[in-house]
């Protein structure tokens, strides 16, 4: 018997969506369509060939050509379909919504119970609900939630969940930056589907109005120079008015002038692909010519989501892992433009002189040859609040000894730099509460260097919050998954991560399977007492915790590999291929276990901190499974998830 034999759960660092981490096992499973007719085809609301309806619609609802609209219907009014649901069964619910003014509709649970009106459909968009007949359903019912609703639904789709999926629900509500595979700091985001239509103009002209100094031929709009001021080459309604936009071309048989976009301050020149993130205050796609000599082609838009987007990071390179952070705030209100900082006479900024840790040319050149040369942002603190500084700082062939910190309190750290992009930290705990010179360069000389990326933040150094003018917070990362009962069997099994703290903050961090609440729970956290990790298993919530084990041989801020295992009379924690201490002879098991989370649920302790892999068994592994799983050394034990499904010869899909 294998490892993999067992295992019901495994999420690692692998997809995602904005709002989702995909779980690389299992594979979810869903039965056949029950909705007839889901896509609206048929006439009217008569099923073809068919005694009777698939559809009944209240007042407001009408169904013609593909889609379900609603205009201005009567609140509560319904869309309804007859079905037939399995009691106790689990249904998928996937609502596809084309069109958008303003409102709501929402997923009306079974007759005779409560309405949710969280359940909404309010934008354009794919929105997914998961049912659970609890009571006799006998019908997929849609209802108006606001008077003056106008929207178009083109399909609605209902299949029983027949395996259910362990995909983790991510919720931020803000963008995070994160450091991708190839080492740059940039925003974790997914991208929508493409917004233009022959961007390298395979038609001519089709779907495009140019200027007469433009001409299209060999799949590229191509500029002669001989136009004066501007050159118009646009595209419309491909933008939605406020929303965010990644916008790619290339420049081919560059001659001279340039191109740029309205909205995006600097111009482009020369061949190569360019890339631009912009907000968009007009529907039409416009790219303007300045005396440019040359062809645009393979011109892409795509709608950028960054909210809620899990991360995915890979500081230090290696393999990578999934960051949860706590909330933080960037205090400094210019991170990247070193112009708007306080300096002395002698020392110079040049903007935009360097490709910064992002990837693009936005570092800024410090240079000062005289002494007592100084770079400060003005910034409120706090007496007893501690505050970390950092900043990506690269020699430009200066002096490699730099004074950085707060100068107002005399809190100062002297760091030594080298001709490597690399991110400085400092931490000082505010000795009063004024507006503190926070800098970057401190009576320093003979100064020659780049700097990008400057950020203030309470306690511990967290990833980059850029700002532009302002503060920025980043809210916390929430994962968690309900509803997979199927996937975990309360008898017996064993809960198994690899995982580091951010920081030794003296704070809880957990990670939970429970019953949905504090009185069932299978509990490893990292402890407020210093570098200790702490096992939990609790029975009933009576008495206190049935199992409660803890350590402090192990560093928190490194990687460990820890399993605590769940038995009736045979409760065991391994770490790093060791076991902690003798198994609990006398331990009960916990029942009604459903629900993955990175926090204690209501009582708080959110999970900060990274994982590389995480694993439910639904068996009690024996010892020799459990050293292949927590090993750090030897031959038995496996390094990573993938590892040990290549050993096995098992097939991730």
């Amino acid at each position: 018997m294998s490892l993999l034999d067992d295992v019901s759960i495994v999420v690692t660092p692998n997809g995602y969506k904005a709002g989702e981490l995909y779980a690389v096992v299992p594979v979810p499973t869903e039965g056949a369509e029950e909705v007839n007719d889901k896509d609206f085809l048929l006439t009217g609301t008569q099923a073809e060939n068919t005694t009777g309806t698939y559809w009944t619609t209240g007042t407001g609802w009408t169904i013609s050509s593909g889609t379900s609209i609603v205009t201005n219907g009567a609140i509560y009014s319904r869309l309804s379909q007859s079905l037939s649901f399995d009691l106790n069964s689990t249904y998928q619910v996937t609502i596809e919504c084309s069109q958008f003014s303003n409102g709501y509709v929402y997923l009306r649970k079974p007759r005779g119970s409560e309405s949710d009106t969280t359940l909404r459909v309010d934008a354009v968009g794919t929105f997914k609900f998961t049912l659970q007949a609890l009571t006799d359903i006998d019908e997929i019912a849609l209802s108006i939630g606001e008077a003056g609703t106008n929207l178009t639904i083109s399909s609605i789709s209902v299949k029983e969940v027949l395996l259910a999926s362990a995909d983790m629900d991510v919720t931020r509500e803000t963008a995070a930056t994160r450091v991708d595979e190839d080492g740059l700091v940039n925003y974790a985001e997914v991208l929508g589907d493409e917004e233009i239509t022959d961007g390298d103009f395979p038609t001519g002209t089709t779907n495009w109005t140019i200027e007469d100094v433009w001409t299209i031929s060999g799949n590229s709009a191509n500029g002669n120079g001989a136009n004066g001021s501007s050159q118009q080459l646009v595209q419309s309604s491909v933008f939605t008015i406020g929303k965010t936009y990644k916008v790619t071309y290339d420049i081919i048989n560059y001659v001279s002038g340039s191109v740029f976009m309205p909205n995006v301050g600097s111009s482009n020149s020369g061949n190569q692909t360019y890339s631009e993130y912009i907000t968009a205050t007009q529907s039409d796609f416009k790219i303007t010519g300045i005396n440019f000599y040359g062809s645009i082609t393979n011109i892409s838009v795509k709608e950028v989501t960054r909210d809620n987007v899990p991360r995915i990071d890979y500081t230090g390179g290696g393999c990578p892992h999934i960051l949860a952070e706590p909330q933080r705030t960037n205090l400094i209100t210019y991170s990247e433009d070193f112009t708007q900082w306080d300096k002395n006479s002698g020392t110079t900024i040049t903007l935009d002189s360097l490709i910064s840790p992002d990837g693009t040319q936005n570092a800024d050149l410090i240079v000062a040859s005289g002494s007592g040369s100084r770079v400060g942002d003005n910034v409120s603190i706090v007496s007893g609040n501690t505050y970390t500084l950092s900043v990506y700082l690269k020699n430009n062939g200066g002096n490699t000894s730099i004074t950085i910190g707060s100068y107002t309190t005399t809190q100062l750290e002297t760091i030594t730099i080298n001709d490597e992009w690399n991110r400085y930290t400092t931490t000082f705990v505010a000795s009063s509460t004024t507006t503190s010179s926070i800098r970057i360069i401190s009576s320093g000389s003979n100064i020659n260097l780049y700097a990008w990326g400057a950020q203030l933040e309470e306690s511990y150094a967290t990833s980059y919050i850029p700002t532009s003018g302002s503060t920025v917070t980043r809210n916390q990362d929430v994962f968690t998954r309900d509803g997979i009962g199927s996937l975990i069997n309360s008898t017996e099994g064993v809960l198994f991560v690899e995982m580091a703290a951010l920081s030794d903050d003296g704070t809880n961090r957990s990670i939970t399977l429970s019953d949905g609440s504090t009185n069932n729970i299978i509990q490893i956290l990292f402890s407020s007492v210093s570098n200790t990790i702490r096992f939990i298993i609790r029975v009933g919530g009576v008495g206190g915790d049935n199992l409660d084990k803890s350590t402090s041989t192990y560093t928190v801020t490194d990687f460990n590999k820890v399993a605590l295992k769940w038995k009736q009379n045979d409760a065991q924690v391994w770490i790093n291929g060791t076991q902690l201490g003798s198994p609990d002879t006398n331990s009960d098991v916990p029942t009604g276990l459903n629900d993955l989370s990175f926090e204690y649920l209501t009582v708080g302790n959110n999970f900060v901190g990274k994982v590389k892999q995480l694993q439910v068994y639904n068996t009690a592994l024996t010892d020799e499974q459990l050293l292949q799983l927590t090993g750090t050394s030897g031959t038995d034990f496996y390094e990573s998830y993938a590892e040990m499904a290549s050993a096995l010869t098992y097939t991730i899909q």
